[in-house]
């Protein structure tokens, strides 16, 4: 009797979500027990800061010319 598989691929359309998946593939145990522990803050720092402050940024650096 001949034996036969499939094989499955996972397919990640989104760019972001694969480089978050690869750069966690390649974490030793230590690494990743210390990225899960501020993984909270990681995200923090990932939100789109709020137009005024792009602007108020912008002003700054400006002024410093």
């Amino acid at each position: 009797m001949g034996e036969t598989s499939t094989t499955t691929l996972n397919v990640i359309n989104n760019q972001e979500a694969m480089e978050n998946l690869s750069v966690i593939e390649n974490l030793d145990a230590d690494e990743l027990m210390f990225y899960h522990a501020i993984r909270t803050d990681l995200d923090k720092l990932r939100l789109k800061p709020n137009l005024q402050t792009i602007h108020n940024i912008l002003a700054y650096s400006k002024s410093l010319r």
